[in-house]
């Protein structure tokens, strides 16, 4: 017998058998004691990489809600009559130039938004908020407006270039500086060229365009009777139920929608037509719902001149009289720990969100129904 088996047959204690028949029958007793070795300790190590990976999500977990409540606590405790600056091009801080970043979609969103919501879209209460205390920084002098929007809803868009033209008024400006970087399209137009006098540069990479208006009726009828829904409609008047998707589309109901657009269209040519010193008969030639590349944009009269950002701020610093010591600054938006967190390359794909996946979100959350929207394929 080698030590191996006998270290193991120490372990292992057996009742001697019983000297009586009748004994025979009856269950023995074994009592193992078995040693740190051998199955146990492969157990234990094998199941060691399982426990060490429960207790990383448990920790993981743990700082998710601790992110969270830090994320709330800061939204709660951040005062909202300040904002804060980051620098882009050092110099005299009283002769300020602040690039003002107009990113994603234009839609009427609450002014309690987050100011990370900046990153994602163009909410008109949000940009109140900022304009408001944009105008008590006394050494801001002008401000370049740098555009980034498929577009959005119309009444958005020009309650945006109210807003803009309110702002450029309140610095002593009569010229209203945009930049155009990689898209500017449909409502972000409507919203540039609502300031009587415009001056736009466009990035030479950059696409501009998307004239036009189009809404979209969803029709479910065909579904319903596949399913077995009907619905009974109670209506005070005829028109009440227009554009229900759960109704035949009537020609009354295609002819009431085609006023619409043909309004909201004709508002467009004309706003185009007043900011970008044309006539009507010539926006109209260009106002086909297509988008161009910037130097062609520029052939059609949408914007003035190509160039980078630091060209649109050096205007606005000459507008200004401020010489050549000027400072130029942009807004931070602020992330809370969270935000932070899951913006982070690294942590998304340690959660699993790829970045096509992430794109697909995005789009999902992109859209809403009855707004006109443009897709810069290039960016697919």
């Amino acid at each position: 017998m080698d030590e191996t088996t006998q270290n193991q047959s120490e372990t292992l204690k057996v009742n001697p058998a019983p000297n009586h028949p009748k004994e025979a029958s009856k269950p023995q007793l074994h009592i193992i004691k078995p040693k740190l070795g051998g199955f146990l300790a492969a157990y234990i190590i094998f199941g060691l990489p399982g426990l060490v990976a429960s207790l990383v999500w448990l920790l993981v977990g743990v700082v998710a809600l601790v992110g969270i409540s830090a994320s709330i606590a800061s939204a709660e405790l951040q005062p909202t009559d300040t904002l804060t600056f980051t620098e882009i091009k050092s110099g005299d801080r009283k002769k300020t130039i602040l690039v003002y970043n107009l990113n994603g979609p234009i839609s009427i969103g609450t002014s309690s938004l987050p100011s990370s919501s900046r990153e994602t879209g163009i909410y008109t209460e949000l940009v109140k908020k900022d304009f408001d205390l944009i105008k008590k920084e006394s050494n801001i002098e002008n401000v370049v407006f740098r555009l980034n929007t498929p577009g959005g809803e119309a009444t958005a868009s020009k309650i945006l270039g109210d807003l803009i033209n309110d702002l450029v008024k309140s610095k002593g400006q009569d010229e209203a500086l945009f930049y155009f970087d990689r898209i500017a399209a449909s409502g972000g137009l409507l919203a540039a060229y609502k300031s009587p006098k415009n001056y736009i540069i466009g990035s030479p990479y950059g696409m501009t365009g998307s004239i036009g208006v189009y809404l979209t009726l969803p029709n479910f009828t065909g579904t319903a009777e596949k399913i077995g829904y009907s619905q009974t409609v109670i209506k005070s008047t005829s028109g009440k139920d227009l554009g229900d998707p759960l109704e035949p589309t009537t020609k009354q109901t295609i002819e009431y929608y085609q006023k619409q657009i043909d309004r909201q269209f004709s508002d467009f040519k004309n706003i185009t037509a007043s900011g970008r010193k044309m006539t009507v008969e010539e926006v109209a030639k260009v106002a086909d719902g297509m988008v161009y590349f910037n130097d062609e944009a520029k052939k059609m009269n949408l914007l003035d001149e190509l160039g980078s950002l630091d060209l649109a701020t050096s205007r606005a610093a000459k507008n200004s009289n401020l010489g050549d010591n000027y400072r130029v600054e942009e807004i931070k938006s602020e992330f809370g720990i969270f935000e932070s967190l899951l913006a982070n390359n690294a942590t998304q794909n340690f959660f699993g969100i790829s970045k096509s996946t992430q794109k697909v979100i995005d789009r999902a959350t992109f859209f809403k129904p009855g707004t006109a929207y443009y897709i810069d394929e290039t960016r697919i």
